[in-house]
């Protein structure tokens, strides 16, 4: 996902959008977290080198966010949709601030 992409995208779209493990691991997030990688992958038998990579996937596009810290490990939860909302709403810039691409001249 580009980060226009990003900008644009709407919970539906994002959520719709996964597949595969990355669906897989957004749910075992949802289910088992919120906690370290470590711990969510102990809690629901899921990969740990399978989960770290789709987490900062996740964690790219706002699904997972860091809430805290134990010792020197994130500790990650899953967003709600609400959650989500505000997040990427902070995240866009204003319209007024939006450029857009013309192509060269």
């Amino acid at each position: 996902m580009k980060p226009i992409d990003l900008r644009n995208a709407t919970w539906e779209t994002i959520r719709a959008s996964l597949q595969g493990r990355l669906l897989a691991v957004f749910q075992v997030w949802q289910a088992h977290g919120p906690g370290t990688t470590r711990q969510v992958a102990l809690r629901s038998g899921y990969d740990i080198l399978s989960l770290r990579p789709r987490t900062t996937d996740l964690y790219q596009c706002g699904l997972i966010e860091l809430a805290g810290r134990n010792g020197d490990e994130g500790i990650y939860r899953a967003r709600s949709k609400a959650d989500w909302e505000v997040w990427a709403d902070a995240e866009r810039p204003p319209v007024e601030q939006q450029t857009t691409f013309s192509g060269y001249h």
